[in-house]
């Protein structure tokens, strides 16, 4: 039995990442991002159970008090949230709830923890590649058949697209570059085609940092730092095409806008700095924020800078948990950059970094995030020299206890939502009601 956890453990990484980008269920209400955001939650419950029960194969190492202080600071703006129910559970399309912030870090987790087979880790890597190549070419079928609107790939947002396809693109490139995986270069083309009918600016941009941060970690010495130094003023310029060109005004988006919207979330910011308002409450209080009424008809909920989003969610304690935790990851990526695809896993993510700095977190993207965020640790930790011993052993009768009690509480959290917002959308409110109050 634990050796079939075990197993499963090594492959649930990569089916995750073959389901994220494209799964949508037709028949609710939203078809596109609760099933993903419920899948980012029982996902992460089956993880962190499969590393109670089986053991934790590798250790988180120096990131584990940094991980501890991310659930820390989620907790806190839970207790001190302005409104428990919607930090709970998450406000409707959005879900950045306490359940789906701490569902990141299980992610995390049970790719760190769990996948110690480099063939397992190529693997997930391969599935998301060929999951958002596939959501590539759905954009494509999109565009050819009079699709009213951004082609998105079925993934109900065409700033998700963009951004998956840019950290995929990146994935892509690396092994390329690698000389290992040529073929891979294949999948370029339907990633470049959805990268560009998202007409996400974001997402471009996040591509161009990607490859250019994959460039920087594949080389050595003063080439490495001279890459590192010049990527920074390339984005700039690039930036400055974007705003000063008509590509301003390509989409009907908060483009120019948030360059209005940042100034009134830092007053809002400002007025409770230390914890936030909670987890997705920002469209609860942004209001009495906004010094004007930028976009006539559109209600914002979203600062779209993921920072000051954060912020104002768990506030200095989140912002400060969160450079924690990713300073640590960054220099254990820079350190073991020359091990397998380390390289590509950052310029990833920075990819997607890059995009959600205009934009914000959200479970079709940020929960791949975390998940090859987690590969690369592994990778990392298993070319650490001297790496420690597992951080977990199996065989404590407790484990099995609380994995089960983990297991069925997040799936809970994940299946709920979804069949209450089945019968919603089959005309059932009350019983929709009953299924899942929240």
């Amino acid at each position: 039995m634990t050796a079939r956890l075990a197993a499963m453990g090594d492959a649930l990484p990569a089916v995750l990442l073959a389901v994220l980008p494209i799964l949508f269920i037709p028949g609710l209400s939203d078809l596109f991002i609760l099933p993903r955001a419920g899948l980012v939650v029982t996902g992460a419950a089956l993880a962190a159970g499969c590393a109670l029960v089986c053991g934790a194969r590798n250790s988180l190492g120096p990131l584990r008090w940094p991980a501890v202080g991310v659930a820390l600071a989620a907790l806190a703006a839970f207790a001190f949230s302005a409104s428990w129910p919607l930090s709970l559970m998450g406000a409707y399309t959005r879900y950045e709830s306490l359940p789906v912030r701490l569902a990141y870090l299980g992610l995390f987790g049970g790719a760190a923890w769990l996948v110690v087979r480099p063939a397992w880790r190529r693997t997930a890597a391969s599935a998301f590649i060929a999951a958002v190549s596939l959501a590539g070419l759905e954009a494509g079928w999109q565009q050819l058949s009079g699709f009213s609107g951004r082609p998105d790939g079925n993934l109900g947002n065409a700033g998700l697209l963009g951004a998956l396809c840019a950290m995929a693109l990146v994935l892509a490139a690396g092994r390329v570059r690698s000389g290992t995986g040529w073929l891979w270069g294949l999948a370029g083309l339907p990633l470049s085609l959805g990268l560009a009918l998202s007409t996400s600016r974001s997402a471009w941009l996040g591509a161009l940092a990607g490859l250019g941060a994959l460039l920087a970690l594949r080389l050595r010495g003063l080439w490495a730092a001279a890459a590192s130094a010049a990527l920074p003023l390339v984005l700039a310029a690039a930036f400055l095409g974007l705003l000063l060109t008509p590509l301003r005004q390509l989409n009907a988006d908060p483009g120019p806008t948030r360059l209005f919207l940042w100034p009134d979330a830092l007053r809002l910011v400002a007025t409770r700095p230390l914890a936030g308002f909670g987890e997705d409450t920002l469209g609860l209080v942004f209001g009495r924020f906004l010094s004007g009424d930028y976009s006539p008809g559109v209600i914002f909920d979203r600062a779209h800078s993921a920072p000051l989003d954060l912020a104002a969610a768990q506030g200095l304690l989140g912002l400060l948990a969160a450079a924690w935790f990713w300073s640590v990851w960054w220099v254990g990526v820079w350190r073991q950059r020359a091990v397998e695809e380390v390289a590509a896993l950052g310029g990833a993510w920075i990819a997607c970094a890059v995009w959600a700095l205009l934009n914000f977190d959200w479970a079709p993207v940020t929960g791949p995030l975390w998940l090859l965020a987690g590969l690369a640790w592994s990778a990392v930790r298993a070319g650490a020299a001297g790496a420690p011993a597992p951080a977990l052993s199996p065989g404590l009768s407790w484990r099995p206890l609380a994995a089960a009690g983990l297991v069925l509480v997040g799936s809970a959290a994940g299946v709920l939502p979804l069949a209450a917002d089945t019968l919603y959308y089959s005309g059932r409110p009350a019983a929709a009601a009953l299924v899942d109050p929240l």
